[in-house]
């Protein structure tokens, strides 16, 4: 059976797509992930690529796998691989930095936030009839993500 890449629109087997490992294991580890993580991952792994050369489906996976492995909470990880995305697709659009990531020391500054704002939103109580403060949108998904990621 022939496919199709969305991207490129070159056709292989689908075989041939399953006989790669490292693909299989890729896919089998967005399966087992939430949307609102898979998804974030997905892109997060693109911004590891460069404008002219495929990535290989080894490090795609070792990327993935590295990410994930940043916070037992794969809530709060999510969360931090949207933020980041969105902030590093900003300054590839204004053409501040254009360069593929070369590790994961950007994630690992947003998981840290998150997780501390989490923390501290948590540990802070507002007082009765006090309004609290509005937080910004991004920090507020976060919080959320965390949030059902501890109850469930």
């Amino acid at each position: 059976m022939d496919i199709r890449c969305p991207c490129c629109h070159t056709q292989f087997t689908l075989e041939h797509a399953a006989e790669d490992e490292a693909l299989r294991e890729f896919m089998a580890l967005l399966a087992e992930l939430p949307r609102e993580v898979s998804r974030p991952l997905v892109a997060y792994v693109g911004l590891f690529r460069g404008k002219t050369r495929a990535m290989a489906y080894e490090r795609q996976l070792r990327v993935a796998r590295e990410a994930l492995a940043l916070a037992a909470d794969t809530a709060l990880v999510g969360a931090a691989l949207s933020d980041t995305v969105e902030a590093i697709r900003g300054k590839r659009d204004s053409g501040e930095d254009t360069r593929p990531l070369r590790n994961h020391n950007y994630l690992k500054r947003v998981v840290e936030t998150l997780g501390a704002r989490a923390e501290a939103s948590q540990a802070v109580a507002v007082p009765d009839g006090e309004a609290p403060r509005r937080a910004s949108r991004g920090v507020m998904k976060a919080l959320e993500a965390v949030n059902r990621g501890r109850q469930a």
